[in-house]
């Protein structure tokens, strides 16, 4: 069984090695606020000098997992940069409906894509730069159709590196708990970071739950499921997407076009879905 410490040590070879092959001019670990992001951002940030911390604010979220994001980067001096989503998701309910599992890649490029490309927008001074993006995606919270079980994974100017790939939960809390980092309560509670609460793979009785350890976010939700009632769309937040009426009214009709991103800020979520069929 690998200890910590040589569970580290691999992750520094991947850590290097992308840097060595790619020569990013810039690199940020990805802080969701969720622990796995945590210990990467923080392994990233005091042991392999990354850039900085960033987070995309997806607007639909739980308001206590984007407060410790911003409190834990002010308490370490992190540099943290916060970028909003692409589309407000308010419109995006009025105008569509809640989303389901099949419309979770329309809500990663409104809610989170966008958020990705003005980080690069904001970081890239030449044409040829890359940036290196660092995230807490390991092999057992991703899915193979998504293609993210990859430790170093190139697409355009992104170098997308997860360097701890090969670790296990224990190796994750081991890491929190040898560094002596806060957790964050919403995990605990939710055993999720609740930073994007789009609703693609919410499942029924996740509101309640919800309601049940932060009323204001799930306050939100109802609003937001009246605001698509009146606007004809009378599905609800936990309902796996349009029912087959509104899907038949609405074919030939898409959200948006979008190249193929590998959604490696998404990886939670997914193997969540993924699990609820096993």
């Amino acid at each position: 069984m690998s200890t910590i410490n040589e569970k580290l040590d691999e992750a520094k070879r991947i850590y290097l090695s992308a840097i060595e092959t790619y020569k990013p001019t810039k690199v940020f670990c990805l802080f969701s606020g969720g622990h796995d992001s945590l210990a990467v951002t923080h392994w990233g940030l005091e042991s392999m000098g990354a850039d900085g911390a960033a987070h995309v604010n997806t607007g639909i979220g739980v308001r206590q997992t984007r407060e410790f994001v911003r409190d834990v980067c002010k308490d370490y001096s992190w540099p943290l940069y916060e970028y909003q989503a692409g589309a407000k998701y308010e419109d995006i309910i009025r105008e569509h409906g809640f989303p389901g599992p099949s419309s979770h890649r329309y809500m990663y490029v409104l809610l989170k894509e966008r958020g990705i490309e003005a980080l690069l927008r904001d970081h890239k001074t030449k044409r040829s730069d890359r940036i290196m993006l660092v995230t807490g995606v390991r092999a057992q919270e991703s899915i193979r159709r998504m293609g993210t079980t990859e430790p170093v994974k190139k697409h355009k100017a992104r170098i997308w590196v997860a360097p701890f790939i090969d670790f296990e939960k224990k190796h994750v809390n081991a890491y929190l708990n040898m560094v002596g980092a806060p957790r964050n309560p919403v995990v605990d509670h939710l055993h999720m970071s609740g930073e994007c609460l789009c609703g693609a793979f919410a499942h029924k009785g996740e509101l309640a739950q919800l309601e049940f350890f932060y009323p204001e976010a799930a306050e939100e939700i109802y609003r937001l499921e009246k605001i698509a009632k009146e606007a004809g769309k009378p599905w609800g937040w936990e309902h796996p997407g349009p029912p087959e009426w509104y899907k038949l009214m609405e074919e030939g009709q898409q959200i948006l076009g979008f190249e193929n991103d590998p959604q490696m800020l998404c990886t939670s979520c997914n193997k969540r879905h993924s699990m609820e069929g096993l």
